[in-house]
């Protein structure tokens, strides 16, 4: 059994983001992801953030746990936190994308729910992260 976990969440930034902030913010994330074994993605459109972040039970815990305690921003929805059987973004320590309003909003309300209804990590990922893995795919050309 994989001890691999992601977790989607969405947000909203606490005030403008600036891209410079924007940067600071990307630069800690791949260090910090780089040391504890963590890869994934972040999208950010008009102060709005989703990111699908994937590793290490351990890893994962702590790092979400980091995140919700961030004055950078509020309104925390987590749209998954499974138990995965490969990661989506291994190449990324995290990537960054700006998505159009429409394709954040897709996204974000599309399903996170597994369709099997269990925890069984063999099957199909949630229709949500196949979207995203699919956006991803696209955005790289």
């Amino acid at each position: 059994m994989t001890d691999l976990r992601t977790i989607v969440y969405v947000s909203a930034a606490v005030g403008n983001m600036t891209p410079a902030q924007l940067q600071s913010l990307l630069t800690e994330a791949r260090k910090l992801n780089l040391e504890n074994s963590i890869t994934g993605v972040l999208l950010f459109c008009d102060g709005n953030f989703m990111q699908c972040f994937e590793g290490p039970a351990q890893s994962m815990h702590a790092t979400f746990g980091r995140i919700l305690a961030s004055r950078k921003h509020k309104n925390i929805i987590e749209l998954m936190d499974e138990r995965v059987h490969a990661r989506s973004f291994e190449d990324w320590q995290m990537g960054l994308l700006h998505p159009a309003k429409s394709e954040l909003l897709a996204l974000s309300t599309a399903n996170w729910v597994k369709r099997s209804g269990n925890s069984d990590i063999s099957g199909s990922p949630p229709p949500g992260l196949a979207l995203l893995r699919s956006f991803w795919l696209n955005a790289q050309g």
